[in-house]
C-alpha cells in the first residue's frame, strides 16, 4: 500500500513539480540578482527553442503552442519599466494561464493539421492585440488593478489584484482537472505549466525572476514530451507494464545478488482461439495488474505474447518463492466475466436480466525461476535458467512455481 501511494505521488510530483519547486528554491537562495539576471539572458530561449523542437518532433501540437506562447510573454516582460511593461504585465496575466489551460483541455493532432494550426493561432492571435495595447499605451486595462471581483485579497495575495487572482485560480483548477481526469504525463505537465507562469506573472515588473519561472514551465513541457516518447518506447500499451526493450537496462544495473522469474499464462492461445482476441486482452491486463502488485520487490516486465518477466534484485531464489507462490494463487482465484454476445443493451423493466451464454473465467500461470551464483554468473544466464525453469514446470503439469 505505502510502495503504491509513493508511486502515486511521484507519478504527480515528478518531473513538473520537482522543476518548478527547483525553480522556486533557486530563486529565493538567489542573493546576488546579478545571478538570475545572467541566467536570463540567454539560457531561457535556448530551453523554449529545445522544447519547440521536441514538440515538433513528435507532433505535440499542444506543447509547441505552449512553449510559444511562453516565449512571447517572456519578451513582453522584458520590456523597459513604465506604463508600456505594466499594461505588458496585465494582458499576460489576463491571457497566459487560460491559453495554457485552455491547451491542456484540447488533444494532438499533429502541427501541420487544421487542430493544430489552430491551437497555434490560440496563441498567435491575441499576441497583435497586446502589440496594440502596448502601442497605444492606453489604460483600457487599468480597471483589472482596481477592481475586485471575489472581495478582499488575502495576506499573501494581498498585492495581486483580485481579477488575476481569480484567472490564476481557474486556469490552476481547469489544468489540475484535466491532469486528474486523463492521467497523461503531457496533461500533468500542463499543469506545473501552468503554476509556473503564475509565479511568473506574480513577480514585479522587469524582474529577471519572471524568467526563471517561464523558463521553468518550457523546461517541464518539454520533459513531458521526452517522458511520453520513453513511455510510448519501453512501456507496453495494452498491459501498462514495462515492455521487454526495458528489461536489458534493469538487467544492466543488476548488482551480484538478484533472481529472475518467467511468468506464462497457461494454454493462452487455446483460451484465445475460443474466447477472440478481445477476451484475451482482458485476460492479459488482468494477469498484468496482478503482475504490478507482486510482492517481494519485484519488477514485472511484459517480455512477449503471453509471457513476463519479474526482476527480483538483491534477493535470492529462496527468498522469493514465497511472493512468486502468493502471486499465482492470486491468478488462479482471479475470476472476470465473459458476457453473452445477445446481451441486451438496455435494463429490463423488471430489474432482472438474463444473460444467455455468461461465463465466470479463471486462468492460471507457471513460473520458473533462477538466481545468480556460480553456475549462473551473468544476468542472461539467469534469464535462460528461468526460462528453462518456466518450461519444467508446463512438462509437470503448469499451474506451479519451478526451479
Amino acid at each position: 500500500m505505502a510502495d503504491s501511494y509513493l508511486r502515486q505521488v511521484r507519478k504527480w510530483v515528478v518531473p513538473g513539480g520537482l522543476v518548478v519547486l527547483g525553480a522556486v528554491v533557486g530563486v529565493r537562495l538567489a542573493k546576488d540578482p546579478q545571478t538570475l539576471t545572467g541566467l536570463a539572458r540567454g539560457y531561457p530561449y535556448a530551453v523554449f527553442g529545445a522544447a519547440a523542437l521536441l514538440a515538433w518532433r513528435f507532433h505535440r501540437s499542444r506543447v509547441l503552442a505552449a512553449v510559444l506562447a511562453l516565449a512571447v510573454v517572456e519578451w513582453l516582460l522584458r520590456l523597459d519599466p513604465g506604463p508600456t511593461a505594466q499594461i505588458a504585465r496585465t494582458a499576460s496575466t489576463l491571457l497566459l494561464p487560460p491559453i495554457l489551460a485552455s491547451l491542456a483541455l484540447t488533444h494532438d493532432r499533429g502541427v501541420l493539421t487544421t487542430r493544430g494550426l489552430t491551437q497555434l493561432a490560440m496563441v498567435l492571435v491575441p499576441t497583435p492585440a497586446v502589440a496594440l495595447l502596448l502601442r497605444s499605451q492606453g489604460a483600457a486595462l487599468a480597471v483589472t488593478q482596481q477592481g475586485e471581483l471575489i472581495g478582499p485579497a488575502s495576506s499573501v495575495w494581498a498585492a495581486i489584484p483580485d481579477p488575476e487572482l481569480l484567472v490564476f485560480a481557474v486556469s490552476i483548477t481547469v489544468a489540475a482537472a484535466v491532469a486528474v481526469y486523463r492521467k497523461r504525463t503531457v496533461e500533468n505537465g500542463f499543469l506545473w505549466a501552468v503554476v509556473a507562469a503564475c509565479l511568473a506573472l506574480t513577480a514585479a515588473s522587469g524582474s529577471p525572476v519572471s524568467t526563471v519561472y517561464l523558463m521553468a514551465g518550457g523546461l517541464v513541457l518539454g520533459l513531458s514530451v521526452m517522458e511520453t516518447g520513453y513511455r510510448m518506447a519501453y512501456r507496453d500499451e495494452l498491459t501498462g507494464l514495462p515492455s521487454r526493450r526495458a528489461l536489458p537496462d534493469a538487467l544492466v544495473a543488476l548488482r551480484n545478488r538478484f533472481s529472475i522469474a518467467m511468468v506464462d499464462i497457461d494454454h493462452f492461445k487455446k483460451f484465445n482461439d475460443k474466447h477472440g482476441h478481445d477476451i484475451g486482452d482482458q485476460v492479459l491486463r488482468m494477469v498484468a495488474a496482478k503482475l504490478g502488485r507482486v510482492t517481494g520487490g519485484g519488477r514485472a516486465y511484459r517480455y512477449g505474447g503471453e509471457e513476463f518477466a519479474v526482476v527480483f534484485p538483491g534477493k535470492s531464489r529462496d527468498e522469493v518463492m514465497s511472493d512468486l507462490e502468493e502471486l499465482r494463487g492470486t491468478i488462479e482465484d482471479s475470476t472476470f466475466t465473459v458476457r453473452g454476445r445477445l446481451r441486451p443493451r438496455g435494463k429490463p423493466k423488471n430489474g432482472k436480466r438474463k444473460s444467455p451464454g455468461k461465463k465466470n473465467l479463471t486462468v492460471t500461470v507457471s513460473i520458473g525461476v533462477a538466481e545468480r551464483n556460480g553456475r549462473h554468473t551473468t544476468p542472461d544466464k539467469v534469464l535462460k535458467a528461468a526460462d528453462k525453469a518456466l518450461y519444467r514446470a508446463k512438462r509437470a503439469g503448469r499451474n506451479r512455481v519451478s526451479t
